[in-house]
């Protein structure tokens, strides 16, 4: 519980940093408050959708669906995204995401973000 708590200070105060630059002239994206929907259990598919379909995702991307992989551990999560055709490269942009799915579903060991239609593989993490 400490671990997560730290992992949490730790995304807000990067926010911060990165919006607190006076050399930045564009902000990511803004975090939403998502902990109502925490959960214990990456099959709570309710409290993981509401998590991951109301995050703010880099321009040019959006949420379209989610895969639960929950019969063997590591549990994992796969999000897929509709993409602009202009789309740009995400990783690092879809770390924020990422990590705020780790802190909000307890044993969430994976996520992997996919492109909805041609289910092109995006970006993948582990806690």
């Amino acid at each position: 519980m400490k671990r997560k708590a730290i992992a949490a200070a730790l995304v807000i105060l990067s926010l911060m940093s990165l919006t607190a630059c006076g050399g930045r002239t564009k902000e990511l994206y803004e975090v939403p408050d998502l902990s109502q929907y925490k959960t214990e259990y990456v099959g709570d598919a309710p409290n993981v959708v509401n998590i991951v379909s109301q995050q703010d995702y880099p321009e040019g991307y959006s949420y379209d669906s989610i895969e639960i992989q929950s019969e063997t551990e590591p549990y994992g999560l796969t999000v897929f995204l509709k993409a602009a055709p202009a789309a740009s490269e995400i990783e690092d942009e879809l770390q924020t995401n990422a990590d705020m799915a780790f802190d909000l579903i307890g044993n969430l060991g994976t996520l992997e973000y996919r492109e909805a239609n041609s289910k092109e593989f995006i970006a993948a993490y582990e806690r």
